[in-house]
């Protein structure tokens, strides 16, 4: 079922648990990802970024996103990742998604805080849920693509969210979701993960009814995610590990065939694989079992 963002929200505070964000860039993935929400029986947020556009446009993603979220049985809300610029967020707003990252964090405390309020005003009347950024999350993925130029990770700190911007930012702002910078980095980690935890405690006792989201959640340890979701973060996307997890097997497959090998079957190998590694990072953000 299509639900909203802020429905989401609301019941993982309640319940503490954080909701996934997964990227669907194709029909292969949407369907793993929405028949693991619906085998966990966890909510699911699924995104298109606007830096898949070379992938797949917005106007082809979105609508077969909506039409596979409204059938679900599973609550699925349907969310643009990393929207940079006004123009792409609004045709995001027209296709009809249920959420929108507006990521201003390139900019100024004031200006983030003056672009997201401006977006905000126009969409919450729409019930369209807003994400924000505040710090910068540091980047592993080499790309000449604008939001993915690989980041200097020697120290992450320098990265980190500010407490007294964030409760400035939430106040001001009127976004659903900060999402926060606390020790995680787009792509995988180039080193021993190590979230400051303390951080997030810091910011969730600043950010009021603002719910807070975690970006990079691909090679972190399950012990150190749910104790950010202890601490309070509510949503966190995770897609590296998701979508990088087929490969090594779809290769195997062609290089141990005898016989030309249909893409069919390399595409149901791969439904399966992205279905398995999403069921296991749904029970973890479920956050029942302790590890």
């Amino acid at each position: 079922m299509l639900v909203s963002l802020q429905e989401m929200l609301q019941e993982a505070e309640k319940k503490n648990f954080a909701i996934a964000s997964i990227n669907t860039p194709n029909q292969i993935s949407l369907r793993a990802v929405i028949q693991a929400a619906e085998d966990t029986n966890m909510p699911v947020t699924i995104n298109h970024a606007q830096t898949e556009e070379d992938v797949v446009p917005i106007e082809i993603a979105v609508p077969l996103m909506l039409e596979y979220a409204r059938k679900s049985t599973a609550p699925i809300s349907v969310h643009v990742d990393h929207g940079y610029d006004f123009d792409h967020c609004m045709k995001a707003v027209r296709l009809g998604c249920t959420s929108i990252m507006h990521d201003n964090s390139r900019f100024s405390l004031r200006e983030n805080i003056e672009r997201t309020r401006r977006f905000v005003d126009i969409v919450h009347p729409l019930g369209i849920g807003v994400e924000a950024e505040l710090g910068a999350m540091p980047n592993n993925m080499p790309s000449e693509v604008h939001g993915q130029e690989t980041s200097d990770l020697s120290d992450l700190s320098v990265y980190f969210t500010n407490p007294n911007e964030a409760e400035i930012f939430c106040r001001e702002s009127g976004c659903d979701v900060l999402t926060v910078s606390f020790g995680t980095v787009h792509g995988m980690y180039a080193g021993e993960p190590n979230l400051d935890i303390e951080l997030v405690k810091k910011i969730r006792a600043k950010a009021g009814n603002v719910a807070l989201g975690m970006h990079g959640g691909s090679g972190t340890p399950f012990n150190q995610i749910q104790a950010a979701i202890d601490a309070g973060i509510r949503k966190i996307n995770y897609f590296t590990a998701i979508d990088t997890a087929p490969a090594p097997y779809l290769a195997k497959t062609i290089s141990e065939a005898t016989n030309p090998v249909n893409f069919c079957h390399l595409a149901n190998q791969a439904m399966e694989i992205i279905y398995e590694k999403t069921v296991e990072i749904l029970t973890v953000f479920k956050n029942e079992k302790k590890f």
